[in-house]
């Protein structure tokens, strides 16, 4: 018998809606794989997916479309401090 427990993966929109998916009888190797297929198939329609036990969420991978700016976006953009601590 198998005791592994269900793995749910929380799809988050970008606009904040959710969908979920229940995978009975994987592992947390194949949930990282079918996590990051749906991102990539999604194409953009995600911002990050939630991979959850029954005890809560285990690990959320980001989309690499939607990732948060380095230091040097904020360079970019004029960000005084930014110029200051790089001209010193």
């Amino acid at each position: 018998m198998d005791d592994r427990p269900t793995i749910t993966l929380h799809y988050v929109q970008k606009d904040g809606k959710r969908e979920r998916t229940r995978l009975t009888h994987h592992t947390m190797a194949e949930a990282r794989q079918v996590a990051k297929a749906m991102l990539h198939v999604g194409n953009g329609l995600y911002s990050e997916v939630d991979i959850c036990a029954e005890d809560g969420t285990i690990e959320t991978i980001q989309n690499a479309a939607v990732a948060c700016p380095s230091w040097d976006d904020f360079r970019i953009t004029g960000n005084r401090l930014a110029h200051k601590v790089a001209n010193r």
